[in-house]
């Protein structure tokens, strides 16, 4: 009885048709069977996060008391190439006030250096606070939806000063309602609107059915969820509540689906929206 090699044998793997084999790290094999290309795959993500935080670091250390990365990249949940990468950069107290348009200026500079690259432009997306806008007893007027986010942010330079907040449940639900409103009256005016052309239409339906259906979450009292994981908790919890339909569609047409049938999607994305709004209010 023969046992098993405990490594492949020596060569060029077979190969079907069409098909071009790939050595254990990953990279494609060429006719000699060997590795081509280099070792390691570019990522956008983590390149930008990198060079983003050493820029900061470098250019803006006497202005910035905390730089966090939020949203979904920090738990590894986005989707590639279509959800943003954020950050979220906290200004020390002689930064903001009278100082924070000049500090506006110098985060502008290292903002349009990676806007202008190309794998950069279109993922990088930057809010900035001045040191009063962080939420103190209770009080704010920076979303307490925002600040449910910013709690599970990493915090890149300085600490999070976000984390040991305490939001009450009734501040979350108000905050979910003008949120939610807010992307209603938004795609009321996408509907209406005769100069957007079709793409950039269905492209902010999308946004604004993923802004209400995240609100629709916070409201009923779910905190640990993006953009891009909200659909799992839709179709797990609430499919028998309201009809997630523009949901599905949204999350798949961030995934870049091709097959969809999108004739009727913006008008029962609009009825979605309206629903959403009228059950929180």
């Amino acid at each position: 009885m023969s046992t098993p090699p405990s490594k492949p044998p020596a060569g060029p793997p077979a190969r079907s048709p069409g098909i071009r084999p790939v050595g254990p790290d990953g990279r494609p094999l060429g006719p000699d069977g060997k590795p081509m290309g280099p070792l390691f795959m570019r990522d956008e993500y983590k390149n930008l996060v990198e060079g983003f935080t050493k820029d900061v670091k470098k250019e803006l250390s006497k202005e910035v008391e905390s730089l966090l990365l939020i949203g979904s990249y920090v738990s590894k949940e986005h989707i590639a190439g279509e959800s943003d990468c954020d950050f979220l950069i906290v200004l020390n107290e002689k930064a903001s006030g009278e100082n924070f348009q000049k500090s506006m200026e110098a985060i502008s500079k290292i903002v349009y250096k990676y806007l202008e690259e190309p794998l950069y432009g279109s993922i990088i997306d930057v809010e900035v606070l001045g040191a009063s806008d962080v939420p103190t007893k209770g009080e704010t007027d920076y979303p307490w939806t925002k600040v449910l986010v910013a709690q599970r942010g990493k915090a890149l330079i300085g600490d999070n000063p976000f984390a040991k907040i305490k939001i009450s449940e009734e501040n979350v639900k108000l905050s979910a309602i003008e949120m939610a409103s807010i992307y209603l009256e938004q795609l009321e005016e996408i509907v209406a609107a005769e100069d957007i052309v079709d793409y950039d239409k269905l492209y902010l339906t999308v946004e604004a059915v993923l802004g209400c259906g995240c609100a629709y979450l916070y409201y009923h009292g779910e905190k640990d969820f993006y953009r891009s994981s909200a659909i799992i908790l839709f179709e797990d919890k609430y499919k028998s509540k309201i009809d997630i339909g523009p949901m599905q569609i949204s999350h798949r047409l961030r995934l870049a689906a091709k097959t969809l049938d999108t004739k009727s999607f913006i008008p029962k994305s609009l009825d979605f929206c309206k629903k959403v709004v009228a059950e929180l209010k």
